[in-house]
C-alpha cells in the first residue's frame, strides 16, 4: 500500500471569523440617520449592486467549477464533482437571481412591460419575485393565508439556502445512502464553517427585526442587507466549489485494485 496523502482546501481561522463577522455587519443599519438607510437600501443603491454582483460572481464561478470539473473526470489525484449537473443548475439559479437584483436591466434599458404582466407585477417589471402569488398580502393590503405566503419569494429563497448549505452537510454526515446519491448528482456538501452560516444570518436578522421594531426606513434597508448577505453565502459556496476543483488529492492505492476509476475521489 502506499503512503497516503489527502490535499484538501483549508481556510485560515481568521477567514472564517470574518465571514462571521460581515453577517453580524448587519447591526450597523441601526446606527445610521434615516438618510444614510434611505440611500444604502434604495432600488439599485449599494447593498442592492452588492447582492447582484455576488449572485453574478457565483454564477460564472459555478459554470466555471462545473466545466473544470467535467474535464477532471478519470483523473487520477484530481479532486472533482462526479457530476455536473448540479454545479450547473446551481449557476443557472445564480444566474436568475442576478437577473432579477437587476430587474433583467430594464431600469438600465427602459424597454417598456407589456400589459398582461402588468396586470400580475407589482412593480411593473419584468422579474419573476414581485409577481402577485409569491407576495405576502394582496393588493388591497390584506395578509394571505399561512399556507399562501409559504410562497413568498423571500422565505423560499431562503428555504432553498438552509436546505443546500446546512440539512445537506448535516444529513449526509449521519447518513452513507445521502452521501452517495448527493455524490452521483454532484450536489456540493460544504463544511461545517459555511454550514453554520446560514442559521446565524436568519438568527442575526430575525434579532434586528426585533430590535428595530416599526422603524419602517431601517426596516427596508435591512430588507436588502438580508438578501445581499444570502447572495454573499451563495458566492462563497460558488468559490469553495471551485478551490475545492482545483486542489490535488491523493488517497491510498490497494495493491490489486481492480477499477482504476475508484483510486482517487474528491472528497467535498
Amino acid at each position: 500500500m502506499r503512503e497516503s496523502r489527502h490535499h484538501s482546501t483549508t481556510v485560515p481561522p481568521m477567514a472564517i471569523v470574518f465571514a462571521y463577522l460581515i453577517l453580524l455587519g448587519q447591526a450597523a443599519l441601526l446606527l445610521c440617520s434615516d438618510e444614510t438607510a434611505i440611500w444604502l437600501g434604495m432600488e439599485d443603491g449599494p447593498i442592492e449592486n452588492i447582492g447582484a454582483l455576488s449572485f453574478l460572481l457565483a454564477s460564472v464561478l459555478f459554470f466555471m467549477t462545473a466545466y473544470r470539473s467535467s474535464r477532471l473526470q478519470g483523473r487520477s489525484r484530481a479532486n472533482h464533482f462526479d457530476n455536473p449537473l448540479t454545479l450547473l443548475l446551481l449557476g443557472a439559479f445564480c444566474f436568475i437571481c442576478f437577473g432579477e437584483e437587476i430587474s433583467w436591466g430594464q431600469r438600465v434599458f427602459a424597454y417598456p412591460v407589456p400589459d398582461w404582466l402588468k396586470d400580475f407585477n407589482r412593480q411593473d417589471e419584468w422579474n419573476l419575485h414581485n409577481l402577485a402569488w409569491f407576495h405576502g398580502q394582496t393588493a388591497g393590503g390584506t395578509e394571505k393565508s399561512f399556507w399562501a405566503r409559504l410562497l413568498v419569494m423571500d422565505r423560499l429563497l431562503a428555504v432553498f439556502q438552509l436546505a443546500l448549505c446546512t440539512l445537506v452537510p448535516v444529513l449526509t454526515g449521519y447518513s452513507t445512502v445521502l452521501r452517495t446519491w448527493a455524490a452521483r448528482i454532484g450536489l456540493p456538501i460544504v463544511p461545517w464553517w459555511i454550514a453554520g452560516l446560514v442559521p446565524f444570518h436568519i438568527f442575526t436578522t430575525q434579532v434586528l427585526y426585533a430590535i428595530m421594531g416599526e422603524n419602517i426606513i431601517v426596516g427596508d434597508a435591512l430588507d436588502e442587507t438580508k438578501e445581499s448577505m444570502r447572495a454573499a453565502i451563495f458566492l462563497l459556496v460558488a468559490i469553495w466549489a471551485y478551490r475545492l476543483t482545483s486542489t490535488v488529492s491523493f488517497v491510498p492505492r490497494v495493491l490489486g485494485l481492480s477499477d482504476p476509476s475508484e483510486e482517487f475521489k474528491a472528497t467535498p
